[in-house]
């Protein structure tokens, strides 16, 4: 775990928590939503994340609910919250999931026991089988919580620091696109780093202008699909229109608007005299 990180002209220095100190050749950051990375070199997390309105939390359950490939979901409109259950490869338990409206969000992501609170207090006389799935909250070993929220940067690297996946653009889970934007992110920045011939300015400048506008329909997609569960009052916006061309030319962009070249026989990592990196990477 780093603690800080600086650039230099030929690397970055970075402190570790436990007081180590190295030199890098690029430092990439790909450490999530909430990137400490992101906030040591970019600014604080205030400046880039952009809460959509919404808390989504899941956590597994016993299978005590009869599911048999089938997902549950009961929807409750009028405030804005809903539940979830669905099978997962182990048919002794299940995957619990709570969505509710939030206009604002400020529960530490790292605190478990107040997000819990705030599962309890916001889904109290929910109906349904909401009850029963909360039981299990105690004594559950994968718990999450937080709010569906997405990463606006200008940019994605300064000097030899570059950041990747959520830490840089992050969709929310109502893009259904974070895994696939993390994988082709990572693919383009390797080739284009070695297509750079490993120059850090040229890669990732290149790697940001292949991604850009691939992040941003995706980005798109996941503001429409939040403001599509916003709960109904004076003043709201309307709905969107899933069934318009726009719409669909929107998810032609963010499914197959992106070219992945084919970087094979690019130059592998080569670690200049003197380096402490030692090993070679190829894309």
């Amino acid at each position: 775990m780093s603690r800080s990180a600086g650039a230099a002209a030929n690397g970055v220095d970075v402190v570790f928590a436990g007081g180590d100190r190295r030199r890098f050749d690029l430092v990439v950051g790909a450490d999530g939503l909430h990137s400490e990375l992101r906030a040591m070199v970019f600014g604080p997390h205030e400046r880039f994340l952009r809460h959509l309105g919404h808390v989504l939390a899941f956590y597994s359950v016993p299978n005590e609910f009869g599911l048999d490939r089938w997902l549950l979901e009961y929807q409750d409109r009028e405030s804005g919250r809903s539940a979830l259950l669905r099978p997962v490869q182990d048919a002794t338990r299940a995957m619990a999931m709570f969505y509710l409206a939030s206009a604002d969000f400020d529960v530490d992501y790292r605190d478990v026991a107040a997000q819990k609170r705030l599962l309890r207090e916001r889904m109290a006389g929910m109906g349904w089988l909401a009850p029963d799935i909360l039981a299990h909250l105690d004594d559950t070993p994968d718990f999450y919580l937080d709010q569906v929220a997405q990463v606006v940067m200008d940019r994605w690297s300064i000097g030899r620091v570059g950041l990747l996946g959520d830490a840089a653009f992050s969709s929310s889970p109502m893009s259904g696109q974070g895994t696939g934007l993390a994988l082709v992110g990572a693919y383009l920045l390797a080739g284009e780093l070695a297509a750079a011939e490993w120059d850090p300015v040229t890669g990732f400048t290149r790697y940001e202008a292949r991604m850009r506008s691939f992040v941003e329909a995706n980005q798109e997609i996941g503001r429409l699909n939040a403001r599509s569960r916003d709960v109904p009052g004076p003043g709201a916006e309307p709905r969107p229109d899933f069934t318009s061309e726009w719409f669909t030319e929107l998810v032609g962009r963010a499914i197959n608007g992106i070219e992945l070249p084919d970087y094979a026989g690019m130059p592998e990592f080569a670690a200049p005299a003197g380096s402490p990196i030692t090993s070679s990477a190829k894309p």
